[in-house]
């Protein structure tokens, strides 16, 4: 073989592949995730964010314009993820079963390790930064309305007490389960098992039943 076609032979063929907008949006979103979870709020730049995700400042710029829209964007990504959790089909065929799976998947949610990270961050830094406060009270909001809506669904054809909302109840079973959030966001040695999580939540929920049923 001549060197004419040993070189020809090496040459990589076509241009290097580029990452479509979904695929840069999507690597944006975890990254900053990371980031922002790591150094909090105030510790985190758009520049940190673009090496971490291995990009330039230019073409996160051309997502958001600025911290706070990052912060909305991986908040609304977060929402995402949440709800589809909340809405997923359960398996379970009676009622009682899917609302402890209902209230699993929500105090997952909370009571996650990166639930509880976000909950203290916000708590840290609201009074300097309150477009970051505001950007999670509307996230956690969105949710629980998810949440809501979906346990009344799994409950409208039940048979009940006369006086039971089903609205108040399910904002009452919220209640229960973001109380051991509390908890876990001021003990700074909190490490939340899926076990111990998945434990809390049906004792709300079964506590929750227990009261509407006739």
């Amino acid at each position: 073989m001549t060197k004419q076609e040993t070189t020809k032979a090496k040459r990589p063929r076509g241009r290097p592949s580029l990452r479509t907008e979904q695929e840069t949006r999507s690597l944006l979103i975890e990254a900053a995730a990371e980031v922002f979870l790591k150094e909090g709020y105030a510790g985190t730049s758009i520049e940190a964010v673009a090496r971490k995700a291995g990009m330039s400042t230019r073409t996160i710029y051309k997502t958001v314009s600025n911290k706070a829209a990052l912060f909305r964007l991986v908040a609304d990504d977060a929402i995402k993820t949440g709800i589809a959790h909340l809405d997923m089909p359960s398996n379970e065929t009676t009622v009682e079963g899917a609302v402890l799976a209902l209230s699993r998947a929500y105090s997952q949610l909370v009571l996650g390790n990166e639930g509880v990270l976000k909950t203290r961050a916000v708590f840290t830094e609201q009074s300097q930064f309150p477009e970051f406060r505001d950007n999670y009270l509307s996230s956690i909001k969105t949710v629980a309305e998810a949440f809501d809506r979906r346990f009344v669904e799994i409950l409208s054809e039940g048979s009940y007490a006369e006086d039971v909302d089903l609205h108040e109840t399910a904002r009452l079973l919220r209640s229960m389960i973001n109380g051991a959030q509390r908890e876990a966001v001021l003990d700074r040695s909190y490490d939340g098992t899926a076990s111990d999580i998945c434990a809390w939540a049906d004792k709300c929920a079964h506590f929750a039943m227990r009261a509407i049923r006739p």
